[in-house]
């Protein structure tokens, strides 16, 4: 069944969006463990987190990691976590405070071959986000373009051992112009990954087209500002799965 991961990207302790990876272009919707008990009685079993603070930075905040820690021990919502994880002790932290799975994206992108050790020695605990600016591959909180496509770094990622992988497209996330599903499709196809899709999500519509491509390799889908705005009612989202699991 393809997996929903509502998400909360945390910002200087609050929950915000961002406009295409744009920090001075974000919108606050306040406490973030507040909308985290939310999303678990709406119906979610999982959440997709990021620390921008630290993606931009490299150091995560005392501040993000409490709020973390209370999300992961008072939902029960099984948390993966990305932004700024660039070291083994930055993966052995998170999971040693109940995080359950580590979402490489910088280090991944500029040093896979040892993204590839970790996936070595932590296995599935560990994944690798890919994020793409029309085509190429983006890091360090989206402020850096590398010099490399996103299907490329998707193949050479496979080889080191990873199976699946998160997919943002930037200039559609925070936009709520629809999923870019057939690139996520592609980059299935081309690496053989399993692709979780995020960027762009706007409605059901979306939420049911990843759905209908589980067979091409798509496995999730996270939900950001449209269950933030309303476009998309999670229960709903929840609901239709469980159905077209049946």
């Amino acid at each position: 069944m393809t997996r929903l991961y509502p998400a909360i990207d945390l910002l200087q302790g609050q929950a915000v969006r961002l406009r295409q990876g744009d920090y001075d272009a974000r919108t606050v919707y306040g406490d973030p463990v507040q909308l985290a008990a939310a999303y678990r009685e709406a119906g979610a079993t999982h959440l997709h987190m990021v620390d921008l603070d630290a993606a931009r930075t490299g150091s995560r905040s005392p501040q993000t990691s409490g709020i973390v820690s209370r999300i992961v021990a008072e939902t029960g919502l099984t948390v993966q976590i990305g932004g700024g994880i660039r070291t083994r002790g930055d993966v052995q932290y998170w999971l040693g405070i109940g995080v359950w799975r580590c979402v490489l994206g910088t280090v991944a992108a500029r040093d896979p071959r040892f993204a590839g050790e970790l996936c070595g020695e932590f296995g599935e605990r560990v994944t690798v986000g890919i994020d793409a600016r029309g085509g190429m591959v983006a890091t360090q909180g989206w402020t850096k373009t590398e010099g490399r496509e996103a299907v490329d770094l998707a193949a050479e990622l496979r080889g080191y051992g990873y199976t699946e992988c998160v997919y943002t497209d930037i200039a559609r996330d925070g936009m709520l112009s629809g999923a870019n599903i057939e690139s996520a499709v592609a980059l299935a196809a081309a690496s053989g990954l399993a692709v979780i899709v995020s960027g762009g999500v706007k409605d059901l519509g979306d939420v049911r087209s990843v759905r209908d491509h589980e067979l091409q390799g798509l496995s999730g889908v996270i939900l950001g500002k449209s269950l933030l705005e309303g476009t998309l009612d999670l229960h709903a989202a929840v609901r239709a799965m469980q159905e077209d699991a049946r």
